[in-house]
């Protein structure tokens, strides 16, 4: 399994297998004081499932993580399986959009920020970020 996209959204969702977005792939989120907390936050995904990945368990972890690395206790675990549709050809990779949708997210100080998208404790992705103080 690898990603081909990781963004930030407002929101978002997956309904019969399509991806649908609210104000998605932005890459700074501005506050007036802090700490902040952020209402609605959707870390959107679309993995490319191989076949030597389908038919088992595909352990996900989504974690947020501070400019030091830091974990500030937001994070999303689940297992992902994908079977093997009769339509497509032996050999072929399947996309598959996920969404984890966070809500009421506390932001301690502005700074960098990033979610850290792992599996089988290895990295997949980054979604790097930054929180800034409004003007």
């Amino acid at each position: 399994m690898k990603l081909t996209a990781a963004f930030l959204a407002d929101a978002a969702q997956v309904t019969a297998g399509k991806l649908y977005v609210l104000g998605g792939a932005f890459d700074t989120i501005t506050a007036r004081s802090f700490p902040a907390v952020h209402r609605s936050l959707a870390v959107v995904l679309v993995a490319e499932v191989g076949p030597g990945d389908r038919n088992r368990d595909l352990q996900i972890r989504i974690q947020l993580l501070d400019e030091d690395g830091a974990e500030i206790g937001v994070e999303s675990q689940g297992n992902l399986r994908v079977g093997s549709p009769s339509a497509l050809p032996a050999g072929a990779s399947s996309l598959v959009p996920l969404v984890s949708a966070f809500g009421n997210v506390r932001f301690p100080a502005p700074g960098g920020y990033v979610f850290h998208i792992g599996h089988d404790d290895e990295e997949l992705g980054r979604i790097p970020f930054r929180i800034r103080q409004a003007p």
